[in-house]
């Protein structure tokens, strides 16, 4: 088999970065099997580049209900036009590894669909395809490693397997070693000689590094620019209110953005279910720290010319022209918790035997727990990594190829967009947002900021930056299913999706009942919108139509009270509703609470009555996650 035949295709579709991860390790793993190796995600794809590879590797989430990852909506499309010969696809041999959560109702339907309609065009598999589940599949344990990290470890040791069983390597050839290093896929070195080449004849003192230094971390705020997001909105930040009493220990936030229409006069409209995405930065003085541990001080702050490169990544969001501090500033995400691959990376650039000893064993399949206790239970940042392996010397070049970029963080949209209380203004759109700042601490006893909740506690009134806009991809809005009941069931900033829908309904005439389920700690300190929405009960009996508020404040009594509680206690009142196709929707908490909800809607339904009928009425019903 000549060599140039040996290439293998891993497209992802990936809506908060899980996926991507995967399919960048597989594209490694095929590497070091001595195929040609490309990672793409799927909207980046046209149908007729999966035939001029050998193989095609598919990593997919399902997201929302059911749905395909916004970054693969273009190429599902593709997949589905009706003029697609039945045999188009013959010749592509194909895998798909899936990841799910099952205590959603569509369960993987996003690798379910995909895998049937390339079948319906003729592809094969070359190795099953695999589902994984968040929750704790293949004897997983609760305690151990992430169970979707913990599965796809051992789906790629079979994958190895079979492609070193059925499609060796070349003769003469045997698979590259893990302890030795790739070639960087993005590299930094024809900037970094551009800047050499700039340089020569220069004489940058210490003394000006260290006054660059000082301008650029004084004050000790994120910089303040706007990022060349395409697509992006700039907005202006009119409101950061905190809703929680000071002395409360959890900070929750009221932010509202101004955004206006783009020249072209398309403006963002809201409805529920749709997100804002924020693109947070780094602080200087974590930044200014890497710098010190990776000696990149000679460096930093000398002008990197971006076009020299001949690929980056796609997510790059930087200009042409810019300095290695700023994409440190900008770009690169220096506080995430390490990922397995990235103390692979880590090793090759250890002068410390032992060190290389210890990060190579956090990334073996017997020592999935050590990493987790290390790296995931610990919440240990990149930052703490590099400080404690102190022998790691990672090369400027090698940036975008070892750190992981900073991802846009998703928010639902906690306004009604056409609801009276937010009128479009000038072309503007108000946009709020219900953000709680992560801040906790972990087994190692040191304080924890989410990078997002820091940036945005940071942002002043006033503040502009570049936001984009992510539609739902399963709506629940609209006038038809202003006729449906609706049961929320909320906890925390989970309320606010369901703010955003109890007004949009309202805006229909003679909407159906509505009841919300609402969950938090303290009734004092945490009960989001409570004056709200005593006003919009009295707005929906106006309309001949009701809303009722059920709340459990769990630490407000010895006995803690559940929403999952309130639903089973109000079953009877939610018995008369489901015939009606009622919509259920479930919004914050976790995995957990939306499975104690589900069972406490379901169980005693079915209870009630003939089975067969009553499973026939929940097939009718509409069920809603949004679980982070």
């Amino acid at each position: 088999m000549a060599s140039q035949e040996r290439s293998v295709l891993v497209l992802y579709g990936s809506e908060t970065g899980n996926a991507q991860d995967i399919a960048e390790e597989l594209g490694r793993l095929c590497q070091r099997l001595h195929f040609k190796s490309h990672v793409e995600e799927l909207d980046a794809t046209e149908l007729s580049v999966l035939l001029q590879h050998q193989l095609v590797i598919f990593v997919i989430s399902t997201t929302g209900q059911g749905d395909m990852p916004h970054n693969s909506l273009l190429f599902w499309k593709r997949l589905l036009r009706k003029k697609l010969p039945p045999n188009c696809l013959g010749q592509l041999r194909y895998t798909c590894f899936g990841l799910g959560d099952s205590t959603y109702l569509k369960f993987n339907w996003a690798a379910r669909k995909l895998v049937r309609r390339l079948d319906q065009l003729g592809a094969t598999t070359f190795i099953d395809a695999y589902e994984a589940d968040e929750q704790f599949p293949d004897g997983c344990s609760p305690f151990t490693t992430s169970s979707i990290d913990g599965s796809f470890v051992r789906w790629a040791e079979d994958l190895k397997k079979h492609m070193l069983e059925h499609y060796p390597p070349p003769s003469g050839l045997e698979p590259i070693p893990d302890d030795t290093i790739l070639p960087a896929r993005w590299s930094l070195d024809p900037a970094l000689k551009n800047l050499s080449e700039k340089a020569q004849g220069i004489n940058l003192s210490p003394l000006t590094i260290s006054e660059t230094r000082i301008a650029v971390t004084e004050p000790n705020l994120p910089p303040p620019g706007l990022l060349p997001i395409p697509a992006g909105w700039t907005a202006t930040l009119t409101k950061n209110e905190r809703l929680t009493p000071q002395e409360h220990w959890q900070d929750v936030r009221l932010a509202s953005f101004d955004i206006p229409a783009h020249h072209s006069g398309e403006r963002v409209r809201c409805v529920p279910g749709d997100c804002l995405t924020l693109y947070p930065k780094n602080f200087p003085h974590d930044v200014q720290k890497l710098i010190d541990l990776m000696d990149w001080n000679k460096i930093a702050d000398r002008p990197l010319d971006l076009s020299a490169c001949e690929s980056l990544p796609r997510n790059l969001y930087a200009p042409a022209s810019c300095t290695l501090r700023d994409l440190l500033l900008n770009n690169i995400d220096i506080t995430a918790i390490p990922r397995r691959s990235f103390l692979k990376n880590m090793s090759y650039f250890s002068s410390d035997p032992y060190h290389r000893e210890r990060l190579l064993e956090f990334t073996m399949t017997e020592y999935l727990d050590e990493y987790f206790d290390y790296a995931t239970r610990s919440r240990r940042s990149i930052i703490e990594v590099l400080d404690e392996f102190t022998s790691v010397k990672i090369p400027a070049e090698r940036l975008l190829d070892v750190f992981p970029l900073i991802r846009g963080r998703d928010f639902s949209i906690a306004n009604g967009g056409t609801a009276a209380n937010h009128p479009l203004k000038d072309d503007t759109t108000t946009v709020d947002l219900l953000v709680a700042m992560v801040k906790y601490r972990t087994i190692l006893r040191k304080p924890r900021e989410g990078l997002c909740s820091r940036y945005l506690a940071s942002l002043p009134p006033g503040s502009t930056l570049r936001v984009s806009y992510k539609p739902v991809l399963s709506p629940i809005h609209g006038a038809a299913n202003s006729q449906r009941p609706l049961i929320a069931m909320a906890t925390g900033t989970g309320v606010a999706p369901v703010r955003c829908l109890i007004h949009e309904r309202l805006t229909h005439p003679s909407p159906a009942p509505m009841i919300i389920f609402f969950g938090n700690r303290n009734r004092a300190a945490d009960y989001f919108f409570e004056d709200e929405w005593r006003a919009l009960a009295e707005e929906a009996a106006r309309k001949n139509t009701q809303l009722l508020v059920f709340t459990a404040f769990s630490r407000d009594q010895r006995e803690k009270i559940y929403v999952q509680d309130l639903v089973r206690r109000e079953a009877p009142r939610l018995e008369k509703l489901i015939p009606q196709r009622a919509i259920f929707a479930v919004c914050g908490g976790s995995t957990k609470m939306a499975d104690s909800c589900k069972r406490a809607v379901f169980d005693p339904f079915t209870e009630n009555g003939d089975e067969v009928t009553r499973k026939e009425m929940l097939g009718a019903i509409t069920w809603w996650q949004e679980i982070w």
